[in-house]
């Protein structure tokens, strides 16, 4: 059953004293303007004075799909080398990186909270055509990154285990697809369950090997409260920078905190939406950061050598390194937990292909399988193609793929920030305040500064370094033109959707 929200004088819609009188006349006689994207399947409950368990269970959910961006085979691949080439030098890195994807994935819940919105249908009312396609193109883009790594992460996991063909396990990934289509038809829970058993195997696949490894307790503490950054392990550091957070996770996680039913008239009821989703976000992305931890310090103890420079390994190496060192049974420990991050992390990104396409280009698609099977294909099939050629050198094809998405990133961080910070698109009781807003701005730049780090290390590998040049200049003239584009201060309320009793 469809949800609708309910528009009284406590909304921050009508704490804008940007719209008019007629318009919120209109908005308080509840008319109906567009047919919600999203289902609002679960109900919250009434409003607690206290904290609750079973309120967080209600919850619990939004926060899992988006942790498993951070979970993702490109990352894991980043975590295995950091700790190959610096050992435990980069653990705390690891861990701010994980704090600040904490606070930016917060401030994309807020948005889809308070606004009832997600980032994609806000970027769409509140930036110009031209604009907001061309953030439309670069996140397929970068889904479509995203997309590879997965895609040939779970076909290196499936010829570890079962000795399948890397080209024909890229095939088989596809097949995610109807997992999806299945597990959607049973309701978000189900699906929320599934990635909850996912997450779990990761967890006691890499933290058995952890405990295999035997690692140093004093060098992990030491490696997690005291910045270094080895010189050379440059590289490594700027990749864990700029590789974590997702652009399309940025779009998911604002879509999914729809699906919980928040009463948007009722600013109690938005504080209290905002402060268990914050808490969900925060013990989903702990739990993220213990995963990678784990790899890192595996990695560390089997690989590193401060006195030796060795080749460092990639996904389908690690099992070989592991099983060296720690024993067979490893190897498939790795395989298992590599299998269900590629598996995950595919289905996430069919789940943030729909919202993007959707949100961009509003309700297009009549029926949802036809919505799956589009969106899917937009990013699936150019994602198959370079799988399928590329997969015998992965290594070097992940790495550009990292640099791809961290590129990709700014052209959703920027817009968020911009939309969470203004009064008239979350109220004034719910922008962002001065404090937060300058730290989001400082993490922002931190990630274009690595970017443009990212850049100038990959375009002396570039076969035409002048291309090379023009692209990254057309790139940073855009990045600083939407910095200092003003989004609209009037919102085309109709536009919004299901303002209804």
């Amino acid at each position: 059953m469809q949800q609708g929200k309910i528009v009284n004088e406590t909304s921050p819609l009508l704490q804008n004293p940007s719209i008019n009188q007629a318009t919120k006349s209109n908005a308080r006689n509840a008319i109906s303007f567009e047919e919600r994207l999203i289902d609002a399947e679960i109900d919250t409950g009434e409003i607690e004075d206290t904290f609750s368990w079973r309120k967080l269970w209600k919850y619990t959910g939004p926060g899992l799909l988006m942790s498993i961006a951070y979970l993702d085979p490109g990352n894991l691949e980043a975590d295995l080398q950091s700790g190959a080439v610096a050992g435990y030098s980069l653990l705390w890195l690891l861990l701010t990186a994980h704090i600040a994807g904490q606070l930016i994935q917060c401030l994309s819940a807020r948005l889809g909270v308070v606004t009832g919105n997600h980032l994609a249908q806000l970027i769409r009312q509140y930036y110009p055509r031209p604009v907001s396609i061309a953030f439309w193109l670069i996140t397929e883009i970068a889904i479509i990154g995203s997309d590879i790594q997965e895609i040939v992460g779970t076909a290196i996991a499936l010829k570890i285990l079962f000795r399948i063909p890397l080209w024909v396990g890229t095939l088989l990934t596809a097949m995610d697809t109807f997992t999806f289509m299945l597990l959607q038809s049973y309701g978000v829970r189900k699906l929320e369950a599934l990635f909850m058993v996912l997450i779990s195997t990761m967890a006691i696949c890499f933290w058995i090997e952890m405990f295999m490894s035997d690692p140093d307790v004093v060098d992990i503490i030491k490696g997690t409260l005291i910045p270094t950054i080895p010189r050379k392990a440059f590289v490594e550091a700027v990749a864990i920078i700029g590789a974590f957070i997702m652009p399309h996770n940025l779009y998911l996680h604002s879509a999914l905190v729809m699906t919980r039913r928040t009463n948007n008239a009722s600013n109690s009821k938005i504080k209290e939406a905002n402060f268990y989703f914050s808490l969900e976000s925060g013990i989903a992305l702990f739990f993220s950061y213990l995963i990678n931890m784990a790899i890192v310090t595996v990695f560390a103890k089997v690989f590193y050598s401060s006195n030796e420079d060795r080749p460092l390994p990639g996904l389908y190496d690690a099992a070989d390194v592991l099983a060296n060192t720690l024993g067979d049974a490893s190897r498939y420990l790795w395989a298992l937990g590599l299998l269900a991050a590629g598996s995950s992390s595919t289905i996430t990104g069919t789940l943030a292909g729909q919202y993007v396409i959707e949100g961009f280009f509003g309700k297009i698609f009549k029926k949802p399988w036809h919505r799956l099977l589009i969106t899917r294909s937009i990013a699936l099939v150019p994602s198959m193609f370079v799988a399928v050629y590329s997969v015998n050198n992965f290594d070097n094809m992940g790495e550009i793929l990292n640099v791809l998405q961290s590129l990709c990133l700014p052209t959703a961080l920027i817009p968020l920030m911009k939309l969470t910070n203004s009064k008239s698109v979350m109220g004034k009781n719910f922008k962002t305040n001065d404090f937060w807003r300058y730290i989001s701005w400082i993490i922002t730049l931190v990630i274009i500064g690595t970017n443009l780090i990212l850049f100038l290390e990959q375009l002396n590998k570039m076969p035409n370094l002048f291309l090379g040049y023009i692209c990254g200049g057309i790139y940073f003239v855009f990045i600083v033109y939407i910095t200092f584009l003003p989004i609209k201060e009037t919102r085309d309320l109709l536009k919004i959707n299901n303002i209804s009793d």
